[in-house]
């Protein structure tokens, strides 16, 4: 790779980016301060040239070569042997050039060509240049625009036969078997040549059924029946068997093309109907109600082409983990690499799958923008369509100024066209919502903890509102919103450290209370509930609930508990909370709702208990506690309600806590917590918390290490304990580990635990 006109060039990666392989030699930094993301961006006011020289085999047999590329990122000028091939303007449309007549044995030179990204601008925005709109708009990031061939290349040779498209269909009609009906459409060169097709069904590596036909069109369909199957689940609802279809085309023993998908077997469904003058959803998976929960899924990286599938896997994991089993693919971002929806097959995770349209394409397309559109909404759904996690095609993003009326026409058309089985939504925006006509809520922005935050900021620019601070803030009004927040429901921190705590504590539950109160509202299966967002691209303050580098924060482990299959919820209505139970499996739960309230100090002023049992995916409403003789007597300062759903092992399995005010006008008293600490194996460690007052959102950290902890961010009643296991990730001793630990909790974030340290002191040595 050489900056046009230059004769210095460096290794290029592929799958990559100019950026990213000027990182690696080191003549620009990782833009993660601002000052190296402006460096960054000067890249992109030249033009780039990529050259590969590569040796070949004689093709002059084949009837058929071409190079491929899958991505092409950026306006490129493709050459073979200094004859060019044609111009690519969209990076998510695959291009294929005819290569036979000029590809020869020995050297061969590839050449792409990239346009200046800043020479571009003004014609991106008027739809000529098709690419990330996040990156080269700034949209919820900051404007990061690179070229590059950011997914393979390849030189396919074919003889005889090509297989273009495999399409599997199911047919889940018919009580323990799945009907699988497989589209062979072929190229064939040669049509007196003798071609069979060959399609295999395997599971784990056995085969289940195989067909035979001979291909004497381009077309062919099969039917394979697969009994007793084994059926896909998201997750927290069964398990994820994958099968693999092979198809094979063969003249006698001598294969001439081999394609292999892997499946899921499953059925999505969804069903819309009118209330209101609203559409409202419900979704159903194998027959079984099924509510989204999830979030938007951004772009992962600055630069998406160095994603590995290790960084893939780590966030995908976490989704699951935290008992997501739907990302929303952002219009505003990429159609995501392979290891991506493969991965969510693998954990369950669904995938809502926006189409790449967004306010950038508000305005009237002319025919060449609409064919365009239609191309590339066909390379994605025929690319896609096999996985099991993608179970919504969605036209776009249809916030700010929306899509254009005549992109979505297109982009339903096609999908129509190439995935009939699948529903399609209109464009909708990408702030935090609830599907179903219920209304909508908003996120709130909040800060990585501050070891990340101190990572990118002088000790001068530690402040909320110092330039460098906002410079690293999405959206741009994000630290009005975070105070106004503040302001509204809790006391303003002190210092700088605890403003980072805070807004993730006021993030978790602001999210937390729009999720559970439009849960509360919901038919069983009816529609869903997605935030405004899960990841982040760079570090900085931002609505998603873990960072750049896949650190929690408060609210995802919030989300793990609010998302949970089995859940407990109150909703305070007059003298009375409204205590609801969901369960979003597919088995049934037989225990009990346990209910407490206390005073501030911890005295118990009322408790509870009261049998209850949940069908599959299914809510309750098994009591309504009353609460107006309390709410009388002690204020709603001095009372918090502690909710409990037990198993019939005893064991709890969820709990909820319930104010009646905001958290800045509690009569909070100092939680005195206490913490036994010890080792669990030789990785991780055991914090036993108790408190002797309640202690809100309580959090562990280690200081100036990573560490995963299977809870945080909860809180303590008193006397009743937590067990938190804590893995750090570096090897401790225990002793280091103690050292290490800190603990806080939201009453922390407010005072001055340093002044409150020197006057407890100063009361100790008094006489």
């Amino acid at each position: 790779m050489r900056k046009a006109g230059s004769k210095k060039s460096v290794p290029a990666q592929v799958p990559g980016c100019v950026h990213a392989d000027l990182m690696a030699v080191q003549e620009i930094g990782d833009p993660v301060s601002g000052r190296a993301l402006e460096s960054a961006a000067g890249v992109c006011e030249s033009a780039w040239v990529y050259e590969k020289v590569f040796m070949s085999e004689d093709f002059s047999d084949f009837d058929h070569v071409v190079v491929r590329f899958d991505g092409l990122d950026g306006c490129a000028t493709v050459s073979l042997n200094d004859t060019e091939l044609g111009v690519s303007t969209s990076v998510f449309e695959w291009m294929e050039y005819d290569v036979k007549a000029l590809i020869k044995p020995g050297k061969n030179k590839l050449t792409v060509s990239f346009a200046a990204a800043a020479d571009e601008s003004g014609r991106r925005v008027a739809q000529c240049v098709r690419r990330q709109a996040s990156s080269s708009l700034g949209l919820w990031q900051p404007k990061s625009e690179t070229v590059g061939l950011c997914r393979g290349v390849s030189v396919l040779a074919f003889s005889n036969v090509r297989v273009r498209q495999v399409v599997i269909h199911q047919d889940h009609s018919t009580a323990g078997v799945v009907g699988l009906n497989v589209e062979v459409d072929a190229a064939r060169f040669h049509p007196e040549l003798h071609l069979e097709v060959l399609v295999r069904v395997c599971y784990k590596g056995n085969i289940l059924h195989e067909a035979r036909e001979i291909l004497n069109a381009d077309r062919l369909s099969l039917n394979l029946p697969v009994k007793n199957p084994q059926l896909w689940w998201p997750a927290g609802m069964g398990e994820q068997p994958l099968y693999e279809v092979t198809v094979d085309v063969l003249t006698g023993r001598t294969c001439h093309e081999h394609i292999s998908r892997r499946i899921g077997l499953r059925e999505f469904r969804m069903e819309e109907t009118a209330v209101r003058g609203d559409t409202v959803r419900r979704f159903f998976i194998n027959g079984q109600p099924m509510f989204l929960k999830g979030a938007s899924w951004m772009p992962a990286d600055l630069y998406v082409a160095r994603l590995t599938r290790v960084e893939y896997a780590r966030l995908v994991k976490a989704a699951a983990v935290a008992n997501m089993n739907c990302l929303r693919v952002w219009g505003g971002g990429v159609y995501e690499n392979e290891a991506f929806y493969d991965l969510c097959d693998e954990y369950g995770v669904c995938v809502w799958q926006d189409m790449m349209l967004c306010e950038a394409q508000s305005e009237k397309p002319d025919d060449a923008a609409l064919a365009a559109c239609s191309r590339e909404v066909a390379c994605a759904v025929q690319r896609l369509r096999h996985h099991p996690c993608v179970v919504l095609w969605c036209c776009g993003d249809g916030g700010g100024r929306g899509v254009h009326a005549a992109y979505a026409a297109a982009v339903d058309a096609t999908v129509r066209r190439e995935d009939s089985g699948r529903p399609c939504l209109p464009a909708m925006a990408h702030e935090p919502f609830s599907l179903g006509g219920y209304p909508q809520f908003r996120s709130l922005p909040s800060f990585p903890e501050p070891r990340v935050v101190t990572a990118y900021l002088a000790e001068s620019e530690r402040n909320v509102s110092h330039p460098a601070c906002l410079f690293h803030m999405s959206p741009s009004d994000g630290a009005k919103r975070i105070f106004s927040s503040c302001v509204d429901e809790f006391l303003m921190p002190f210092g700088f450290e605890n403003t980072l705590w805070l807004s993730q504590i006021q993030q978790a539950l602001a999210v937390k209370q729009q999720v559970m109160l439009a849960r509360c509202e919901q038919a069983d299966g009816q529609g869903g509930a997605l935030f405004w967002h899960f990841n982040d691209c760079w570090p900085g303050a931002s609505c998603s609930s873990v960072d750049a580098e896949g650190r929690w924060k408060a609210m995802h482990y919030v989300a793990r508990r609010f998302f949970a299959s089995l859940t407990i919820v109150g909703r305070h209505h007059g003298a009375a909370v409204e205590v609801f139970a969901f369960n979003d499996g597919l088995k049934p739960f037989k225990g009990e709702v346990q209910w407490r309230m206390t005073q501030m100090e911890g005295a118990t002023v009322a408790e509870g208990s009261k049998k209850v049992t949940l069908g599959p995916a299914s809510r309750e409403k098994p009591v309504a506690v009353k609460v107006g003789e309390a709410l009388r007597k002690f204020g709603a300062g001095n009372l918090l309600l502690w909710l409990y759903l037990i198993d019939e092992q005893g064991n709890p399995v969820a709990w909820n806590i319930v104010p009646f005010c905001a958290w800045r006008e509690l009569q909070s008293q100092p939680p005195r917590m206490r913490a036994e600490i010890r080792s669990w194996d030789d990785n991780s460690f055991a914090v036993i918390l108790t408190s002797r007052h309640p202690a809100l959102w309580v959090w562990i950290s280690l200081e100036g290490l990573d560490a995963r902890y299977d809870d945080n961010f909860f809180c303590l009643e008193p006397e009743r304990p937590v067990r938190v296991r804590v893995t750090p990730a570096t090897r401790l001793k225990l002793d280091q580990f103690r050292q290490r630990i800190r603990i806080g909790s939201l009453r922390d974030t407010w005072q001055d635990k340093r002044a409150l340290m020197q006057q407890m002191m100063a009361a100790a040595k008094a006489p």
